[in-house]
């Protein structure tokens, strides 16, 4: 007989099998259901396309509309609006861990100035800065980090976090034993847990003037404030104007795709940078130590502890941070990489959840898990898919099986697909809109480049299957296969 925590590995192995080969099938129909089963291949291509189009039209729309949003958030007082509707602002405190390994002193000294300079008062903001104990003289850092902008807020801690042998070295980790320290103070202090929120801000992140302020009048002002996470808009644009063109690409999307996604707060999750509760951290047993990808699967730690009753807000502010980046263009392009291998390495989080709902399946009602597991699985599963059958999907089956090329439906197959995909580039003008408007027009912007920001879409192909498809590939064939991934830390660069 099998105990529960060992039926749990075993389903969630099982689940960790079955999605990369689901992956697989889906981005090798092209080539074996061409002759197995063209024609239902043929329906599936045109209803991706469709899909596709859907998802294309949603990224146009509702980024202008959240862009549009979050210039009215900007623009308000909150702190003022907090007083003026009464609300117990005083009782609120805010808490940021701010991991690092091998940041330097330069990026985390931006951050910290942005923290130093909100609009909510500093001094009922906590920072800790989150080091690791295998990065040398990372004390000594901290320390003048400290002595730099210590006097700005209420508490200034620092911890340094030992990798045992049962963990995974990464921010995750990192993050878990920061926040059992952070414990420890609070309640030293006599803090209110009540009222504390905590952010996990990267190392390279700008937080917008306003977030603390917000973050706090929707706390205050949520039913269910200890069963909320809260989320920004993530825009790669500190050093955008400097990296390479397909990096740029990649980080535009991904730009704008964070603000269109504050519209669908119900299906979406928390990343790179969030905010919850510190009611709801502890009830989730803080971070895991033995997980890569830490934001998704805190989400679903924190999901199945409160049975189910777990959900995103959006923040509607833009915090800003660095597109990946290295010493040079090759080591730039590797770095990109790498940042995406890692972040598709989050479908372990989809096997995850699978394995811990068939042991809540009692508490968590089946409507909630499956909203978040269909859009987790949307995301992972089809990471690597999307671009192949895009791409390539509609014009393999006729090139391999000229049986099926000489049916109507294969003859018509590669024009209705084109169609189909050349209506969706209505929606990239929303998006190009977006991108100009958005984009911090200093740091290297050069107005007669901007022409060829436009030019920079035509690279997405190219583009998608590097930094897209390939590190899909490559997660889920390592999940596959059984080989743990190692965290790569994504290089922070400061240029004058």
């Amino acid at each position: 007989m099998f105990t529960k925590e060992a039926r749990e590995k075993i389903f969630k192995r099982v689940f960790e099998i079955i999605l990369p080969v689901i992956s697989w099938g889906l981005l090798t129909s092209p080539f074996w259901a061409s002759f197995l089963a063209p024609f239902a291949l043929a329906y599936f291509i045109i209803f991706f396309d469709i899909y596709f189009f859907y998802r294309a039209a949603l990224l146009g729309i509702n980024s202008l509309r959240g862009y549009i949003k979050i210039q009215g958030v900007a623009r308000k007082n909150w702190l003022q609006k907090l007083k003026d509707e009464g609300l117990p602002w005083e009782k609120m405190r805010h808490i940021v861990l701010i991991p690092t390994y091998k940041e330097s002193e330069e990026i985390l000294s931006r951050t910290l100035a942005f923290l130093a300079e909100q609009e909510f008062p500093a001094q009922k903001i906590s920072v800790c800065i989150a080091t690791e104990k295998r990065e040398e003289a990372s004390l000594k850092k901290a320390e003048g980090l400290r002595k730099r902008f210590g006097k700005n807020f209420s508490d200034f801690w620092i911890t340094q976090h030992a990798l045992l042998e049962n963990e995974v070295a990464g921010k995750s980790s990192n993050l878990a034993f920061a926040a059992r320290e952070v414990k420890k103070y609070i309640e030293s202090a006599g803090y209110d847990k009540d009222f504390i929120t905590v952010t996990s801000c990267d190392s390279d992140v700008s937080i917008h003037p306003k977030y603390f302020s917000v973050l706090t009048y929707q706390f205050l002002k949520n039913d269910t404030p200890h069963q909320k996470f809260w989320q920004a808009a993530i825009l790669f644009y500190n050093n955008i104007w400097r990296v390479p063109l397909p990096i740029k690409v990649v980080h535009t999307i991904y730009s704008i795709n964070g603000i269109a996604q504050l519209l669908t707060p119900g299906s979406n999750f928390n990343y790179s940078s969030y905010s919850l509760s510190w009611r709801l951290l502890e009830k989730a047993d803080f971070w895991d130590v033995d997980v890569v990808p830490e934001d998704w699967h805190l989400f679903f730690k924190a999901f199945f502890a409160n049975n189910g009753n777990v959900d995103l807000e959006s923040i509607f502010l833009p915090l800003y941070a660095d597109a990946a980046e290295g010493q040079n263009y090759w080591e730039s392009l590797k770095a990109q990489y790498f940042q995406n291998r890692r972040w598709a390495w989050g479908v372990t989080d989809v096997a995850y959840a699978l394995s811990h709902f068939i042991r809540h399946r009692r508490e968590v009602p089946l409507v909630n898990f499956l909203v978040r597991f269909i859009r987790a699985s949307e995301q992972h599963v089809l990471w690597p898919v999307n671009w192949w059958i895009i791409t390539l999907g509609a014009a393999i089956p006729p090139l391999i099986n000229p049986t099926f090329r000489y049916t109507s439906v294969g003859f018509y197959l590669p024009r209705i697909s084109s169609v189909i995909l050349t209506f969706c580039a209505v929606f990239f003008i929303f998006v190009i809109i977006v991108d100009f408007l958005a984009k911090p027009q200093n740091s290297g912007f050069k107005k007669r480049l901007l022409p060829l920001s436009i030019l920079q879409y035509f690279l997405l192909p190219v583009t998608g299957f590097f930094f897209s498809a390939l590190p899909g590939m490559d997660a889920h064939t390592r999940l596959l296969l059984g080989k743990r991934l190692e965290y790569k830390v994504t290089e922070k660069i400061v240029k004058n």
